[in-house]
């Protein structure tokens, strides 16, 4: 008789290892021990890169030393000389210098570094975030780092500031605002510290929308009458028009190589979410399950788009996958207005006037630190 036995074992080891191998995929943790940080501010760089790591969600920052990673680091002046030391190989996984415009973000480029070579995902402590507040009073916009630090006010108009959009060469940030009493798009040019009226005609300029290669912009324009989609050159020119029905159509998004652009319409009655190509033609709607899909947004991947649904009055975040053609809701206790981080697994996100970081394969979030309230409309840097 032939025993089973060594085949019984071979299916247990089979199937210890896929559930292994589910929970580093849902929910498990690299832990991580932080070691010594020589040099002048030392200690607050600790701490900032001991957040970065935690705002992850994918690492656990852990006050063992027998741990198998630890994370060493000195500083002079602005240069960060980082190490991350596998201990159970000995071998060193990153030992890299990271210059910033100061510590901090010497110290949060580290933070990504470290990300990726722990785990293979692109970090994002780097990246910073423009958003709306009314805590004044009016609809301001701010933008802040990942952490919340660095906050500033960009716009002090007193009025209703809208739907702000970082270009991809992080230079500038789009938005709407309804400074000469009417919505215009205004573009903020951060390194000069100025702004230009960017698209004023009669009627709705809303929704702005940088290209891949920041040469134009797709945004909302009603000057025909109804609110349609078109497309300018960032150095000016006519407006091209994109669609042509009798809905409104807004909250224009690109593609990731330029080429389709996902918006938001009222065509067939309840409002959904359409791709059109950047040339124009016939849109085709996304089957999301929900009556109100809204705010979409590309990821970085080309691979998904998330968006606003709304669920018994409630707005929550959901993913529509392009590979499988199929949209998930993501979260449960509200949210809306996602952002993507670049490397597609994480986004921002509003809900009750605070901004949430998700890591959109566990679906955990955390709220941001923010000393304002009343926030929303993030937009996170490319």
């Amino acid at each position: 008789m032939i025993s089973l036995l060594p085949y019984l074992c071979f299916l247990i080891f089979l199937l210890s290892g896929l559930l292994y191998a589910q929970v580093e995929v849902t929910g498990g943790k690299v832990k991580v021990f932080l070691g010594q940080f020589q040099g002048k501010d030392a200690e607050n760089c600790r701490k900032i890169v001991s957040r970065d790591l935690l705002q992850t969600l994918l690492v656990d920052v852990s006050p063992e030393e027998n741990q198998r990673y630890e994370i060493t680091a000195r500083l002079s002046d602005k240069v960060l000389e980082g190490i991350l030391v596998d201990k159970v190989k000995k071998r060193e996984l990153l030992h890299k210098s990271f210059v910033g415009t100061d510590m901090r973000q010497a110290a949060h480029l580290f933070s990504d570094a470290l990300l990726e070579a722990l785990t293979g995902i692109k970090g994002f402590s780097s990246c910073k975030i423009a958003f709306i507040s009314s805590d004044t009073g009016f609809k301001e916009l701010y933008m802040m780092d990942m952490d919340g630090e660095g906050l500033q006010r960009l716009t002090a108009d007193k009025t209703i500031s809208a739907h702000p959009r970082w270009s991809h060469d992080h230079s500038m940030i789009a938005y709407t605002s309804y400074k000469s009493g009417y919505p215009d798009v205004y573009i903020i040019k951060l390194a000069k510290h100025s702004r230009i009226r960017f698209s004023f005609f009669p009627g709705v300029n809303s929704g702005a929308s940088f290209s891949p290669d920041d040469k134009n912009i797709a945004l909302t324009l009603s000057k025909d009458g109804n609110p349609e989609i078109y497309i300018i050159g960032i150095d000016g020119g006519p407006p091209r028009q994109l669609t042509r029905n009798r809905a409104t159509n807004t909250s224009p998004c690109w593609s990731p190589d330029g080429k389709q652009i996902v918006y938001t319409s009222d065509e067939r009655g309840s409002i959904q979410l359409y791709i059109i190509s950047s040339e124009g033609g016939q849109p085709k709607r996304l089957i999301t399950g929900n009556t109100y899909s809204s705010e979409p947004d590309w990821s970085a991947d080309g691979q998904k788009i998330a968006f606003s649904a709304r669920i018994g009055g409630q707005f929550q975040i959901g993913i529509f996958n392009l590979n499988t053609n199929q949209a998930s809701i993501l979260t449960t206790q509200g949210g809306e207005d996602p952002s993507w981080t670049p490397n597609s697994r994480h986004l921002v996100y509003a809900s009750q006037g605070s901004l949430y970081l998700m890591d959109t394969v566990s679906r955990q979030s955390i709220k941001l630190n923010c000393e304002l309230k009343h926030c929303s409309e993030p937009s996170v840097s490319p």
